[in-house]
């Protein structure tokens, strides 16, 4: 069955309907990525802590959305951001975002692995967006290998050396997909070899700001 990597970003004093939903769900849900202020911010948000509780205890993963600026970004920020998280959350994961997909950068992303692992971090994220090194895919439990629109998913090619490894190491993320869409896509991403998935209908600077309706349903073979 695919799973959700759901990107959560959606508060719980405004959506809290969608952050009970994941909760009632434990079996569809691989992954949910934390993000109170583009990272941790710089206070602990007391209003998300209720809804994180429910997750955990339904047994769902909750990881930190960090940026890490295509390798810009220094590690000591890096791993400050994930400290935070931590202490304030308690979260044991860790999505880095906009992860490089360079061979070049394959190194300072596998000590950044190895960081947030000593941290603490159970799940190791990377979201490229695209396909990266195959490198990669040793360093992390998850890669986000497409993050983009249905028209550039319908038209995204799968490099081969993707099946060399489980289904479960990559995820999609695909924004502005109609509702009756959402099953052909689950099976196009299955075919693909992407064992987690989210899709919206929605767009716009942030498609994540809430759970769609029909995606849960739209899961099951």
């Amino acid at each position: 069955m695919t799973r959700l990597v759901v990107p959560a970003y959606f508060h719980p004093a405004v959506r809290p309907g969608d952050w009970a939903e994941l909760a009632r769900h434990p079996e569809q849900v691989r992954l949910v990525v934390l993000n109170p202020a583009s990272g941790p911010g710089t206070l602990c948000d007391d209003v998300f802590l209720p809804a994180l509780e429910r997750l955990t205890e339904a047994g769902i993963a909750v990881a930190g959305y960090v940026d890490t600026g295509y390798g810009s970004c220094p590690a000591e920020d890096v791993l400050a951001q994930i400290r935070r998280y931590t202490d304030w959350y308690g979260v044991t994961g860790v999505l880095f975002d906009r992860t490089s997909a360079l061979p070049t950068d394959l190194a300072h992303y596998t000590a950044l692995a190895g960081a947030a692992r000593e941290l603490g971090m159970a799940t190791v994220a990377f979201n490229h967006g695209a396909h990266p090194a195959e490198g990669y895919a040793a360093q992390a439990d998850l890669l986000g290998t497409f993050e983009g629109t249905l028209p550039s998913y319908l038209d995204a090619v799968v490099p081969r050396w993707v099946r060399r490894w489980p289904a479960d190491r990559f995820f999609h993320l695909v924004y502005k997909v109609p509702e009756n869409y959402f099953g052909k896509v689950r099976r196009l991403a299955e075919h693909r070899h992407a064992g987690s998935l989210f899709l919206t209908d929605q767009g716009g600077r942030n498609p994540w700001h809430r759970m769609p309706g029909g995606l849960l349903a739209s899961l099951v073979p």
